[in-house]
């Protein structure tokens, strides 16, 4: 399996490996908010460090934040921190993050120290 869900006391990071796919990338994001702890998360980290390439379309990423508009009439209260370095995959993190259906803060960060730096100022 391309990723695997990481679960903190107040969030999920969900790790992606080796080539990951657009509904790969889908079916991690409904088993986390499919999960009993989401309704009291406030991160998801979206970790693609360790991608080796993807194939991520751009209606995909539409659909991702269709599902995520109606998951946040459970928890608004999350932030997103993606994690990458791939072009792609940053094109793909913008568009989802510039989204009008978008409804949680989401930054793009090139490290995983960044990445949680801002969630931690905000989750304390």
């Amino acid at each position: 399996m391309p990723y695997k869900l990481i679960w903190e006391h107040r969030g999920v990071i969900k790790h992606f490996s080796g080539f990951v796919t657009g509904p790969e990338i889908f079916q991690a994001g409904m088993d986390a908010e499919g999960d009993s702890r989401f309704d009291d998360y406030r991160y998801a980290i979206n970790d693609f460090l360790d991608c080796t390439g993807s194939s991520i379309s751009p209606d995909l990423v539409d659909e991702v934040a269709a599902v995520d508009l109606v998951a946040a009439r459970v928890n608004r209260k999350i932030r997103i921190a993606v994690v990458a370095t791939a072009p792609e995959i940053i094109e793909a993190a913008t568009q989802y993050a510039n989204s009008p259906m978008n409804v949680y803060p989401t930054r793009i960060f090139s490290n995983r120290k960044d990445a949680r730096a801002w969630l931690d100022a905000d989750n304390e």
